[in-house]
């Protein structure tokens, strides 16, 4: 139930994960020869007779394999849209417009775990021989701001524009290439900040130079021009953001104070038996342990801000401490279908025979009809949990954000419907009800090679919906980092939760 961070536009990674399988590798695409490293890509031309067909064929697979093409939109809506981006007969389109068009279509859907990325080759080119905006961004109250100490802008300036293209119109360029569930925006402002350098490289083409127009936290405006840089150096940059690194350890334990437990979770993204697995389960099991054997710690944050999912049976085990009553995985799951449709236009990249094989035997074996449009998982085939003894009975202060997405924002959805947390920081990326995930299936368009990640298994987590359908969870207290966190490295989320625990005393 992850969404992996760069195969909204790069899908550089071939390592699928799908409802605890791990999927067989399948080796990548060569880097571009050096002579087809000098040419766009995504500047060819496609025909209309071919662009056209990949629509229709666009709209016959999220049709017959989405089961959540209406839960935000209505099939007509969608139909609309994909005869909207015809092309005329006897026209052509560049391939980059194309796919702009696609991504705009699938982010009708609204779900986090469909959308469309550029063909392979494209990627490869993208990856190894394309100059890229080299300065890492982050959003704040859906403004850009320099996320970085060591560039030549100053951290936390907020960016004004990009080779004279004025920042929201290059925001309003880039949103549909990084789809996001119902109406959070949350998420797709922290994933754009994250994928801003590749997302500008895709819809607005290669610049060996970038002229930015930026605005100091004294309130000066400046311009400066700054050369691109490969993926590479790109890569090191992020490593190293002001905010929001990723940490060495993805699962860490402190005591901040003598009475409380700090736990940072940053992905559920670990498949039982993987050595990543056996840490998470350990640190979990050694945390609860302790805090059970003493009376001292009656308080425990945990600190989700990091963390955008994985498998939900790590979500639960997690929250096995923390229940006071049996749990499952969800209140229902459907798909459109027992069988996989279209087989013969799924990505190789990314799904072996093998695996597309024992998906469809899943959905065969799982699924039974539930009306003549519906199929529904059968009830022996929801994993069901059960508190653990060393659960936890003190006080939960649970840290979010734009990027707890969704297994994260699952076990979110747990820990409210159940009034077990109080939750501070900002709304979670993932929405609180309904949403598709599990087995996303890969396709590839026959005629431009654009793919579609089509995620096949409605989840239910809720019997009833939510009043406010299409948001994630919002935080009892809301704390916002501000521009000049981004220089001082203030953790106000943190400092306001201890604060709140000290009041409380």
């Amino acid at each position: 139930m992850r969404r992996k961070r760069f195969l909204s536009v790069v899908s550089f990674a071939v390592v699928v994960f799908c409802c605890g399988v791990f999927v067989e590798q399948v080796p990548a695409a060569k880097p571009p020869t050096s002579e087809r490293s000098q040419i766009d890509l995504l500047q060819r031309n496609v025909s209309a007779e071919a662009a056209n067909a990949d629509l229709e064929m666009l709209q016959k697979i999220m049709v017959e394999m989405h089961p959540g093409l209406d839960i935000y939109a209505t099939q007509k809506q969608f139909a609309t849209l994909v005869e909207q981006s015809r092309v005329e007969t006897g026209d052509t389109i560049k391939l980059r417009e194309f796919f702009l068009r696609c991504a705009r279509i699938t982010d009708l859907v609204r779900c986090g775990h469909t959308y469309a990325s550029v063909p392979i080759a494209c990627q490869m080119k993208l990856q190894y021989a394309t100059k890229m905006f080299p300065v890492p961004l982050t959003f704040i109250a859906q403004k850009a701001y320099v996320n970085h100490h060591q560039v030549k802008i100053p951290c936390g300036a907020e960016v004004l524009s990009i080779n004279s293209i004025p920042i929201d119109e290059v925001v309003r360029v880039l949103m549909p290439l990084v789809t996001g569930d119902g109406y959070v925006n949350t998420f797709r402002y922290q994933f754009l900040g994250e994928m801003f350098s590749i997302s500008y490289a895709t819809a607005f083409g290669e610049a060996q130079e970038f002229e930015v127009q930026y605005r100091t936290l004294t309130g000066e405006n400046d311009t400066i021009k700054v050369s691109g840089v490969s993926s590479n150096h790109l890569e090191q940059l992020m490593e190293s953001v002001a905010l929001g690194r990723r940490e060495n350890e993805a699962y860490r334990m402190s005591r901040p104070r003598e009475d409380t437990v700090l736990m940072a979770i940053d992905t559920f993204d670990n498949g039982q038996g993987s050595s990543s697995f056996r840490a998470y389960r350990k640190l979990i099991m050694k945390a609860f342990a302790m805090m059970h054997q003493t009376d001292a710690i009656t308080n425990l944050i945990l600190d989700l801000r990091q963390n955008d999912g994985g498998y939900t049976r790590s979500e639960m085990f997690l929250y096995s401490f923390l229940a006071n009553k049996p749990f499952q995985e969800m209140s229902s799951g459907q798909t459109n279908r027992n069988s996989i449709a279209f087989r013969e236009l799924l990505s190789r990249n990314y799904q072996s025979r093998s695996a597309i094989k024992y998906f469809d035997r899943r959905l065969q074996r799982e699924m039974v009809a539930e009306d003549g449009q519906t199929w529904k998982l059968q009830d022996e085939w929801i994993v069901h949990g059960v508190p653990s003894e060393h659960r936890f009975e003190g006080k939960v202060y649970v840290l979010t954000g734009g990027r707890t997405h969704s297994a994260a924002s699952a076990i979110c959805t747990r820990l409210k419907e159940h009034d077990r947390a109080v939750f501070i920081g900002e709304e979670t990326g993932g929405v609180e009800g309904v949403f598709t995930a599990g087995t996303t299936l890969y396709y590839e368009l026959p005629n431009t090679g654009v793919e579609l990640a089509v995620p096949i298994l409605k989840y239910n987590n809720l019997t009833k919906m939510p009043k406010d359908a299409g948001r994630g969870i919002v935080p009892n207290h809301k704390v916002s980092i501000r521009p000049q966190d981004l220089v001082s490295g203030e953790d106000r989320v943190l400092d306001f939760t201890l604060e709140l625990i000290e009041d409380h005393e």
